[in-house]
């Protein structure tokens, strides 16, 4: 009796503290701080592009400190090659957007209460129509400030050159000094979501190793359910691999593996969507048997298929990881963790077709078929998770 409370004590710890885990998830500090030397890298070419601007700008004609060459610099350079020729763009496009409107309202209206709300109405309406997305809050910006040095042509024509000295600066210092390639970091982006998928798996068999627990089988469905979020996580890192080898000189010397990454992304996501209608296999499991579970020699088979199925998916992650970038990785050790994945599944279906062998018979057992009418909420049990296979290579 001792030993069932303390084995019941330590499954509420265990649960309690993956909660908790799932709330303060400080992986995530990690994987950022991984990325801490490209961050590094922009900071200093934006430093520099930001002087470089500020110099060329105080050749122009005009009394007034050249801020807007030096901040538009400071924006444009962003990540990626295109990100900073988009930023550029959009940036270059409101500014004379905003520049253009105050000049018609400074000679028509005059500056009032009700000419500045005018303006920065007109603007902000502006800024959607040209779509220029964040830069959109520049057309009243600009036009305000032109606005309120008088509204003049050579204030206007100043601000405008201004911002092309700012922007055609930031994307000549982020084209020529070493522009940044996000490949391995996306390779390390599905890395850890196969490792964090297996980590599911393992979990939940050693849930059924230790016996079995409904509770323990809806918190492995929580945490499936959670995958989704660094699923999206891998896909923006993949997005920003491509991203960054568009117009990128280095191109040619890193190699293009994004479409080994995307594919093998979508591989993962499918794989997601079956992992967790496996968990959710689990809890209707609980709630078929009354509790119960299954019998020792089927619950023995499903912890294996789950720990063969994890061994698998991790085995997947490391053969991109180590593809990208470099030469093709060895095959094998995926090969052979699919082999015994499937050896594994082939063992539960024996199990299962086997039936529930000494167990008591009732008037409907579940496992051996449900009457009619409880075939289309009971089809997803354990019988459908062998039929269908949980991972697309197994």
């Amino acid at each position: 009796m001792g030993g069932e409370r303390a084995g019941s004590l330590r499954r509420r710890l265990r649960r309690s503290a993956r909660r908790l885990a799932r709330r303060v998830d400080l992986r995530r500090l990690v994987s950022r701080r991984r990325d801490g030397s490209p961050l590094g890298l922009v900071t200093a070419k934006t430093t520099l592009a930001g002087v470089i601007s500020w110099e060329l700008a105080l050749r122009l004609p005009g009394t007034q400190p050249p801020v807007l060459a030096p901040l538009t610099a400071l924006l444009v350079t962003q990540l990626t090659l295109v990100k900073t020729i988009t930023g550029s763009l959009q940036r270059v496009a409101s500014v004379t957007a905003g520049v253009l409107l105050a000049l018609g309202v400074a000679d028509l209206l005059g500056l009032h209460w009700w000419s500045v709300g005018l303006v920065v109405f007109v603007s902000l309406a502006v800024g959607q129509v040209l779509k220029l997305g964040s830069h959109r809050v520049e057309v009243p910006v600009s036009a305000l400030l032109v606005l309120t040095l008088g509204g003049t042509a050579g204030v206007a024509r100043t601000r405008v050159l201004e911002t092309l000295i700012g922007a055609g600066v930031g994307v000549v210092v982020n084209a020529f000094l070493a522009p940044p390639v996000y490949i391995r970091p996306a390779g390390e982006a599905i890395y850890e979501l196969a490792d964090h998928m297996a980590g599911v798996l393992e979990g939940a068999a050693t849930d059924l190793a230790e016996g079995w627990s409904g509770e323990d089988a809806y918190e492995r469905l929580l945490e499936a359910r959670e995958l989704d979020a660094e699923v999206r996580d891998a896909g923006e890192a993949v997005g920003q691999a491509e991203d960054s080898l568009r117009l990128n000189p280095r191109r040619r010397l890193v190699g293009d593996p994004s479409d080994e990454l995307r594919e093998g992304l979508t591989s993962l996501e499918h794989s997601v969507i079956l992992i967790r209608g496996l968990c959710r296999s689990l809890v209707e499991l609980d709630t078929v048997t009354g509790g119960r579970g299954p019998g020792s020699p089927l619950q023995a088979a499903l912890g294996r298929v789950l720990v063969e199925l994890a061994d698998a998916v991790r085995a997947f992650g490391e053969h991109l990881a180590a593809s990208v970038p470099g030469p093709p990785a060895n095959q094998a050790p995926l090969y052979r963790a699919l082999a015994r994945a499937r050896a594994a599944r082939d063992q539960l279906a024996k199990e299962m077709a086997a039936g529930p062998g000494e167990a008591p018979r009732e008037p409907d057992p579940p496992l051996l078929g449900p009457p009619v009418g409880e075939r289309s909420r009971r089809g997803r049990g354990v019988r459908s998770v062998v039929h269908s296979p949980p991972l697309p290579w197994v």
